[in-house]
């Protein structure tokens, strides 16, 4: 064999070599994924999906893709989220994406790593000093529209806030975590919480963890004024309720009948 055939030999044996060495594609995932979640706050739609048999879940949009399907549009109606790969469109139900509750219970472990996601004692804490602040002044409120007669309104008020103070210290965040994370563990499933965990390690679930607190006291801005209402309406039915038996008891003895004499 000639030197230029054996050079030609050798380099197309090192060229089928490398060939054949080169892994083959994956082939592409067809199977469209399972929902297993949908979280909407405000104009903010999240989807949990995942693959058939998958163990983790992943959060994504309306106009993103997962796994090359991209999420085209949900019909909040019917919880119904198509979904579009290759010309293919799949209509996929929450309802559909069940998974066997003994495969999938939940650990306490499983809460906890949502808890770490959410800054669960920072925000529970701040959620709690807010109630507290917000009860205290609604009694203010309530004292200043009907002072008491004798003048003990800062007396009252001051009983008020050690009593606030002895309810919130029995509501610690850290006292209560473990008995809430078996809460968690015992309703949600493992998928659930891990869809969670996913969810509140994105910018909107951040966004949400830390901004709970200032949407509650705007919440309540919003029902203070309609609670105070309710609770002047309320004791406006005990006062008629208590006129209304006043006049019964007053009424009673005009309306008995007079005893017979002795002997007839």
């Amino acid at each position: 064999m000639k030197l230029a055939q054996l050079r030609f030999a050798v380099l197309a044996f090192v060229a089928l070599a490398a060939f054949a060495a080169e892994p083959a594609p994956a082939p592409a995932n067809d199977t469209p994924p399972e929902l297993r979640g949908v979280l909407i706050s405000g104009a903010d739609q999240r989807f949990a999906l995942t693959l058939p048999g998958g163990a983790r879940t992943a959060w994504a949009g309306v106009g993103e893709s997962y796994e090359g399907w991209k999420l085209a549009s949900y019909n909040q109606a019917d919880e119904t989220l198509v979904v579009k790969k290759d010309g293919q469109e799949v209509s996929i139900k929450l309802a559909s994406s069940k998974v066997g509750a003994a495969d999938n219970k939940a650990t306490i472990a499983d809460a906890e790593e949502v808890f770490r996601k959410m800054n669960f004692d920072e925000m529970l804490g701040k959620i709690m000093d807010q109630q507290k602040k917000n009860q205290l002044n609604m009694m203010r409120q309530m004292l200043a529209r009907n002072p008491p007669k004798d003048g003990s309104q800062d007396d009252r008020m001051a009983l008020q806030s050690k009593i606030m103070d002895a309810i919130f210290a029995e509501l610690k965040p850290e006292s209560m975590r473990a008995d809430i994370a078996k809460a968690y563990s015992d309703v949600f499933t493992k998928d659930e919480l891990a869809g969670m965990a996913d969810f509140y390690g994105t910018p909107a679930g951040q966004a949400l963890t830390a901004k709970q607190p200032e949407l509650q006291q705007k919440m309540m801005e919003i029902m203070q004024p309609r609670l105070m209402a309710g609770m002047q309406k309320a004791q406006q039915l005990q006062q008629e309720f208590a006129q209304q038996k006043q006049a019964q008891q007053q009424a009673a003895p005009a309306a008995a009948p007079a005893a017979p004499a002795p002997g007839q």
